[in-house]
């Protein structure tokens, strides 16, 4: 079978933890490039031979597309125009990606599509114009389609960030951005792509103790449901209510109630559980504006660590999302026990953060 090349939208800074997912759940994909608009959305280009719903199984990534449209070393004059429309009207490519789309995204009655366009950096054209580029070919290529502005069969998604323009037929719905239904939704709950991210980076496994000592709504436990099998699964939170809605969250998640799952009503900095006790660790602790004191920060993130250290067993592994990066670095050098592998620079609610990858040895 030919490959087929796909790229998926991720958080900003997402997308080379996506690219791990994507390189475990299809073994035959092949890395292409990825394209990154800062503050908004990063592209990851790859080829896949396989079906195409198969995508549908990632859970780091925003949205799946099939590639329709490529064009390098963009000018940043008008000049990209005439060349969208005409890729649009007769290209193979094009073509290709509708043959992929349309039997997954496939709804009674005339075809329908309406054209989403996003443009990053200094141009001589205007984000409309990009549309309107696609439009027009459109109208050519598919004279009977209909355009419309919602609920329609297929979205046309064009991008030139800087000086790559890359256009694509999305695949998904919103239902993969926003896939839980929480009975009980906190503000400022981490997105799930990020949450998956987070969890992906702590390699699961069937034997996993997992906690998130600061749970919030669940997210992070609700995630680690999805990725297989644990031995236990541990979720804490100081706020009352926070516990309580992570304990609905998560028993809402499916049909059968989570096995071996336990919420605690805890501080963070002082757990009731035994020394060595946890193997894996996901979190998201607070930083910026989630709490308004930064005599409190600095407070609780030595603490915080000490008590990852206690409870952590021998090469535990830890995976922390902050923006404190001072306040990280200087509570985990004061822990004899902890080292940060790595990290990767991420944005969350319009705040560049860090996913924190510690081990304890």
């Amino acid at each position: 079978m030919n490959s087929t090349t796909y790229y998926v939208q991720t958080m900003p800074g997402v997308e080379e933890i996506a690219w791990l997912e994507i390189r475990d759940k299809l073994p035959r994909a092949k890395f292409a490039e990825t394209v990154f608009a800062k503050d908004q959305n990063g592209l990851l280009l790859f080829s896949y031979a396989g079906d195409a719903s198969d995508l549908l199984q990632l859970r780091t990534v925003e949205d799946v597309f099939v590639l329709a449209c490529s064009i390098d070393k963009v000018p940043r004059t008008r000049q990209p125009l005439p060349q969208l429309t005409a890729l649009v009207e007769d290209s193979a490519l094009f073509q290709h990606a509708i043959d992929i789309a349309m039997p997954m995204r496939k709804q009674p009655g005339r075809p329908s599509y309406r054209v989403i366009s996003r443009l990053y950096g200094s141009h001589d054209i205007y984000r409309k114009q990009l549309g309107e580029a696609v439009r027009r070919g459109m109208k050519v290529r598919y004279p009977r389609w209909r355009l419309v502005e919602d609920h329609t069969m297929l979205e046309i998604w064009v991008n030139l960030l800087g000086s790559r323009l890359v256009a694509g037929i999305r695949l998904t719905d919103r239902t993969m951005r926003h896939r839980f239904n929480k009975p009980m939704p906190l503000k400022a709950a981490l997105r799930p792509s990020v949450a998956a991210a987070m969890i992906h980076l702590i390699q699961p496994q069937d034997d996993d103790i997992f906690l998130d000592p600061m749970c919030g709504s669940g997210t992070l436990l609700m995630e680690r449901r999805y990725a297989g099998a644990y031995q236990q699964m541990l979720g804490a939170d100081i706020v009352y209510n926070h516990s309580r809605a992570t304990r609905l969250n998560v028993e809402s998640l499916r049909k059968e109630l989570p096995a071996n799952f336990h919420m605690l009503h805890a501080n963070a900095m002082q757990l009731p559980l035994a020394l060595g006790s946890i193997t894996k660790v996901a979190t998201n602790l607070p930083f910026g504006k989630q709490i308004g004191s930064p005599k409190a920060l600095k407070k609780l993130y030595p603490a915080f660590f000490r008590e990852l250290e206690r409870v952590l067993g021998r090469n535990g592994r830890a995976v922390i999302l902050s923006s404190e990066y001072d306040l990280v670095k200087t509570a985990v050098r004061r822990c004899d026990h902890l080292e940060i592998l790595t990290g990767y620079s991420i944005a969350v609610l319009g705040q560049w953060g860090r996913i924190y990858i510690l081990r304890r040895n």
